[in-house]
């Protein structure tokens, strides 16, 4: 038992270089923060039949504001993704190395 917490503990050392979640006490929740989507009722509504220069201005405007704010979204939303798939990355290398220091602590204990 002292044999394999040391071997796990061992394989935690490496992780800690090759980026890693693992905590102390338990394996930690991402610290990813989901962005809030643009409210819909910031969406235009399109403009009347027929219309005037200064209600196609002003719906001109309305436009642009929202598409600024949907590429601030999307920028947010593209950081979230790409701090997830580092989190299930991080994850899958932690399980492979735990199995690794796993496998070997029953190769060891097998060879005895």
């Amino acid at each position: 038992m002292k044999r394999t917490l040391f071997l796990l503990l061992l394989a935690a050392t490496p992780a800690l270089a090759q980026g890693s979640n693992i905590g102390i006490s338990q394996y930690p929740a991402p610290t990813c923060t989901k962005p809030a989507a643009v409210d819909e009722k910031q969406k235009p509504k399109p403009p009347p039949e027929k219309f005037n220069d200064d209600q196609a201005i002003a719906y001109n405007k309305r436009v642009d504001a929202y598409n600024v704010a949907m590429r601030d979204y999307n920028g947010r939303l593209t950081a979230f993704n790409g701090c997830i798939q580092a989190y299930l990355a991080n994850g899958n290398a932690d399980m492979r190395r735990i199995k690794d220091a796993l496998d070997a602590a029953v190769a060891a204990a097998n060879a005895k």
